[in-house]
């Protein structure tokens, strides 16, 4: 409840802020700021400063288009052999080119609650994007063999082909939440791109899944 208090109380200060820029400019004046608070003009420009797309966004370009996918999970852990399926992915750019948009379709392979291993049709949709103020990638999953929405964040190297994510997630089988995900993606080339999970809970280097996306020509 406070929280709302405090947040209905900044809205209705901005408000009233641009009510009493925009009736003083009228009368030829600038208005007067509450004490204790930036200059308008100097806070308007530093908001303009990162509202817009720029270069960390342009680094998200090669991931844009129609995909066909190879996806793969290592049951065993590293080194065994992996289970292997297709789908296909759809990625777009969106709110004027700030973030880009997933839509992915395919099947996995699980186990039935008699252990045996069957495919089934899996689904999923992510958002990532690149904060200018922070100058960092954040980005959130969601799909359809479960009700959590994963978040993650990182940064990638300065070529653009690295890009390094970190989150977490629940282990409901193992009764484990929070273990830490890292979350790599490699740009081979403009037509093709590797993202890799690995569950740093287990190991540095224990990658559980990847899944190849090769461009739809």
């Amino acid at each position: 409840m406070k929280q709302r208090f405090w947040i209905v109380a900044v809205v209705a200060l901005a408000a009233c802020v641009a009510l009493t820029g925009q009736v003083m400019s009228q009368e030829g004046k600038k208005p007067e700021m509450p004490p204790g608070m930036p200059d308008m003009q100097e806070m308007m420009k530093a908001w303009a400063a990162v509202k817009d797309p720029g270069a960390g966004h342009k680094k998200l370009e090669p991931l844009v288009g129609t995909w066909e996918t190879t996806s793969r999970m290592y049951m065993g852990g590293p080194g065994t052999p992996p289970t292997e399926t297709h789908g296909s992915a759809t990625v777009k750019w969106i709110l004027g080119g700030r973030f880009i948009q997933e839509d992915f379709k395919g099947q996995i392979i699980m186990p039935d609650p008699s252990g045996q291993m069957k495919p089934g049709s899996f689904e999923g949709m992510g958002l990532t994007g690149h904060d200018n103020f922070r100058n960092v990638y954040n980005g959130t999953w969601v799909d359809s063999m479960g009700t959590c929405m994963l978040s993650f964040s990182g940064t990638s190297d300065p070529q653009g082909k690295d890009f390094n994510f970190y989150g977490q997630m629940d282990e409901p089988g193992m009764k484990m939440a929070g273990r830490t995900i890292r979350y790599h993606t490699r740009i081979i080339d403009n037509d093709k791109h590797v993202f890799e999970m690995y569950d740093l809970a287990a190991g540095p280097d224990y990658k559980v899944f990847e899944i190849t996306y090769t461009r739809k020509k």
